[in-house]
């Protein structure tokens, strides 16, 4: 059972009353997770809400997948150049994302960086734009978290439209699942997971 799944799974027998009232067990994949009652069994199919992207040409894309690259591209940069700052300073580094040509863009912001890592003026702040994205860099005083080089990721193919990416993503996560699970005994639940 995944972690998410036996999260889930945890959760329900708690909210259903305790493990006097039901058990939970992995399941046969699908249902991820099989709900045991006095007298009947319930599967239960979890689903993790993605926030989606508009792109350009009207498709949709996966936030998560795209955000993902900004947060990891941030914690790198701390890892590797961090280090190198004064110990008074850190960075407030800011990403839009996405790009077209994300393995320049990783490239040229990481010497983006450490040109401005070698010489930080304090209370200064940078703006470039990078492979069509824009990035900024802010030099500030350290961080109390201990982190050098912090940052935030800025989607710009996002909606904040919270009604609109509810629906969207619940109609998507219902059908999908819907069909994987058209064949399976009834009664099946529908977990739905929200960690966005």
């Amino acid at each position: 059972m995944r972690r998410d799944e036996a999260f889930v799974a945890r959760s329900l027998v708690q909210f259903l009353g305790g493990s006097q009232v039901v058990t939970a067990t992995d399941g046969a994949d699908p249902p991820d997770i099989l709900l045991t009652f006095v007298d009947f069994h319930v599967g239960v199919e979890v689903t993790r809400l993605s926030q989606f992207t508009f792109e350009p040409d009207e498709s949709l894309g996966n936030r998560a997948t795209q955000d993902f690259f900004g947060l990891r591209l941030l914690d790198e940069l701390d890892k590797n150049i961090g280090p190198s700052l004064p110990r008074d300073i850190s960075l407030l580094v800011g990403l839009w994302v996405p790009m077209p040509n994300a393995a320049r863009f990783r490239e040229r912001s990481i010497d983006w960086v450490t040109k401005i890592a070698t010489n930080p003026v304090a209370n200064t702040e940078y703006e470039q734009v990078i492979e069509g994205a824009r990035t900024s860099i802010s030099v500030i005083d350290e961080l109390p978290t201990g982190k050098k080089i912090a940052g935030f990721v800025v989607n710009k193919n996002s909606s904040s439209d919270i009604a609109l990416n509810a629906r969207l993503v619940l109609e998507d996560r219902i059908r999908i699942k819907n069909e994987i699970c058209a064949s399976l005994p009834k009664p099946i639940w529908l977990a739905v997971l929200n960690d966005y």
